[in-house]
């Protein structure tokens, strides 16, 4: 094989090497939504979510603790916040901005940018099961603050 053909196999190969692993890596870090199961119940005794009006405005939960639906809150946070006992969006709508702030606080510099302003309003709006009015509040936020 000459010597140009030997190097386009590699050439091939290294592409391809490199869109399974750009595929795998974007897979891996992309950001999910959280899923329902298909078959959940419109709305569950325990925690009274409706989950067919949830899904309905684009949203797929799990249960009350998925407080990643809430504009400004992914997982870093979501995850702050429950290992401080807010788990729950009821728990969410019920803190103040001060006590919200301060477990923001206690979570070291990485958490000085989020701004909790408009979280407990959002939680609020999902524990009413007032789906399409967080849907269009979310509308006019930016990172969970509104727009100015």
């Amino acid at each position: 094989m000459s010597g140009l053909g030997c190097c386009f196999w590699w050439f091939v190969l290294g592409a391809l090497l490199g869109w399974l692993a750009s595929w795998l890596l974007s897979r891996m870090f992309a950001k999910t939504e959280v899923v329902a199961p298909a078959m959940a119940a419109p709305v569950r005794a325990s925690d009274g979510i409706d989950y067919a009006a949830a899904r309905a405005a684009g949203y797929f939960l799990t249960g009350p603790e998925s407080l990643e639906v809430i504009e400004g809150i992914g997982p870093s946070i979501a995850h702050l916040l429950r290992s401080s006992g807010v788990n729950t969006f009821a728990k969410l709508a019920a803190m103040t901005l001060a006590g919200l702030q301060a477990i923001l606080d206690k979570g070291g510099e990485r958490f000085r940018l989020a701004n909790p302003q408009t979280w407990a309003e959002q939680a609020a709006l999902a524990v009413a099961n007032r789906w399409a009015d967080l849907r269009r509040l979310q509308d006019t936020l930016d990172a969970g603050v509104r727009r100015g």
